[in-house]
């Protein structure tokens, strides 16, 4: 079963370290099921995360930045087995 997430982060407001950290997380998590996570550079303030096409967090849409253990808990709860 594929399991891809998306992150997409903001280079200009330096969302890198932020990105990197979390797909660290993540990973370490779901080592066994994450097929795909892919990192993708973008502008506007923008840090979205999505799994398999689907939105998981948008800090443009909820105009807020995640907190701590709110990403993770979404994958956990939407991840396919």
């Amino acid at each position: 079963m594929e399991n891809v997430i998306r992150i997409e982060y903001c280079t200009s407001w330096a969302y890198l370290a932020r990105a990197v950290a979390l797909s660290r997380t993540i990973l370490n998590e779901h080592t066994d099921k994450v097929t795909e996570l892919v990192l993708v550079p973008s502008h506007g303030g923008v840090l979205e995360i999505s799994l398999n096409d689907q939105v998981l967090f948008s800090k443009k849409e909820l105009d807020r930045y995640p907190e701590k253990g709110e990403v993770e808990a979404l994958v956990r709860e939407n991840l396919k087995v």
